[in-house]
Formats: structure tokens, sequence, C-alpha cells
């Protein structure tokens, strides 16, 4: 691995960006395979692929699959959670359909700079009923996101949501060793790293970067409803701006939203219950105070 100084041309500062060994990409493109590389090889090629994607690293969002004596990297949950804060994009369900035995589920995916993309997520669900049928459609939806995140960022490769639909695939994290840092911070081998923020992000519309990082979904909730509640209870905004404002921190959120009610239902249910119930309360508002307004004619 070696570093090139480039400029950032936005804030004009010189950034070291490592270059993968050209026997790593040589080994990559012709067998296809990371089975065939040295541990210190794997990192630096997992490495290089977070660089490229604006991905950190430590978050890892990479995973390895093993698939008739071959290995490849696959995007994992926190590779389009972290897709979707740093391209502030935003994920919407099209379309909902039931072909024979197959729940359809077609996704767009919107860019900060109006830029669009469309995918589609696929299940079977056949014999399936209850809690069944409802995960499988939960988890036809994360797959159109996913995929459709992916596709967006020019990722071509495959989503956690799809491995274990491969016969045969087995998944495993890829180990990555701590990267002892010095004060500039350097490893001992003297490749600059970049220190990129860690945890679910929560983002707030009309903000650039996130308004706050949390390690689990519980704190992430936590903070999205407390949130809302600052929302709901504002006296600066009238009923019609509170609900404007909860559409579009939701809409912000969308893609963890979504995660959390494919990984945690129960989770789930609290966090879409607390903001019916928000939403509830707004509307109650509004009617009392078109009440009263009326009463005063």
């Amino acid at each position: 691995m070696s570093n090139v100084r480039t400029i950032n041309p936005t804030t004009g500062t010189v950034v070291l960006k490592e270059e993968l060994d050209p026997k790593v990409i040589e080994s990559i493109v012709i067998n296809g395979d990371l089975s065939k590389l040295a541990p210190p090889q794997k990192v630096a090629y997992y490495n290089y692929r977070c660089q490229n994607a604006g991905l950190d690293p430590a978050a890892k969002p990479f995973d390895l699959l093993k698939l008739n004596g071959k290995e490849v990297l696959y995007a994992n949950a926190s590779a389009t959670q972290q897709l979707c804060a740093i391209h502030r994009l935003s994920t919407q369900i099209t379309h909902r359909e039931r072909v024979d035995d197959i729940y359809l589920v077609s996704c767009r995916v919107t860019g900060a700079d109006g830029r669009v993309s469309e995918n589609q997520g696929a299940v079977s669900i056949a014999g399936a009923r209850g809690d069944a049928l409802a995960n499988a459609i939960l988890k036809a939806t994360t797959k159109a996101i996913r995929r459709a995140v992916l596709s967006h960022c020019g990722l071509g490769m495959l989503d956690e949501s799809e491995v274990e639909t491969i016969p045969g695939a087995r998944a495993e994290p890829l180990v990555i060793p701590d990267t002892p840092r010095g004060d500039n911070p350097q490893d001992s081998q003297g490749v600059q790293t970049i220190q990129q923020g860690e945890g679910i992000v929560l983002m707030i519309p009309g903000m650039q970067e996130a308004y706050s990082r949390h390690a689990n979904n519980e704190d992430w909730v936590d903070a999205y409803l407390t949130m809302v509640d600052k929302i709901a209870d504002s006296k600066k905004f009238t009923p019609g701006d509170k609900l404007l404002k909860l559409e579009g921190l939701e809409k912000e959120n969308s893609f963890i939203i979504g995660t959390i009610s494919q990984e945690s239902k129960a989770l789930y249910e609290v966090l879409s219950s607390a903001i019916g119930r928000a939403k509830l309360a707004i509307n109650d508002l509004a009617k009392k105070n078109q009440s009263q307004s009326e009463d005063s004619l």
C-alpha cells in the first residue's frame, strides 16, 4: 500500500490517499477471489474499498462471503446506513406486488443532487402465514431499499439481505485488526488513517452533517423520539408546520427506520406508536385551535 497526495477541492487541504498494491489488484481481477490473498492483503483491499466509497472501516461495512471455494466482499447493513448518511439519500417505496408466490417491492432512492435510482427486492412467500409472512414482507422491503442504495452509489456488490438466498453460500465477518495510532494519527507502518464518525446517525432536515450518532438502535430510537417530542411541544410552530417537520424528519431517516423494522419488530412498534401518538396530539390541537377560532367569530 502506498500513499498519494491529493488536494481536496472543497477545503484546499492536502489529503493522503492510499493506493492499493498492483499485485493485489491483479489477483482480484484475474481470479475474482479474495481467498488467494494473504490476510494483510485482504485488509488492504478492505480498507481500499471503504476509502473509495467514503465508508468508515471501523464500523465494518463489509463482510466476507464464501461460495464455491471463492471469497468475495458483500455490503452489510452498516454500509447502506453510512451511504444514506454520507450522500443524504432519501428512500421511498413506490410499489408492492404479489406475483404468484413471490412478494415484490420497488424502491426509489433520491440523492441531494436530485438524481434518482430505482431497484427491487423479491422474496418467496410460499406457504408463509402470520409472523413468517410479515417477516418476509419486511425482508423484501429491506432488500429493495439496500439494493437501490448500493446501485445509486455505484457499489456493484451483493447486499447482506441477498446472501441467505444463495445456495451453499456462507457469510462470515472479516477480522480487521485494531490499528495502533500515534498523534498524527498514523499506524505502525506509517500509513495515515482517517478517523470518521462511528455509530448510527440521526439526520435533521436542512443539516449537512449528522445531528448525532448512537451506539445501537435503542439509543437511536430514544434520540429520535426526543426530537419528535421537541417538535410536538414547540410553541413556535403551527400544527401544520409540526406535521411537516415530523414528515421531513421521517424522510431523512427512512433507511434507519426501515432497518429497525426489519431487525426488531418490538422496537419498531415502540417507535411507530410514539410517532403516531405525537401526530394524533398535533391533529387534536389543530382541531381545538380551529374550534376556538370559529367560536370567536
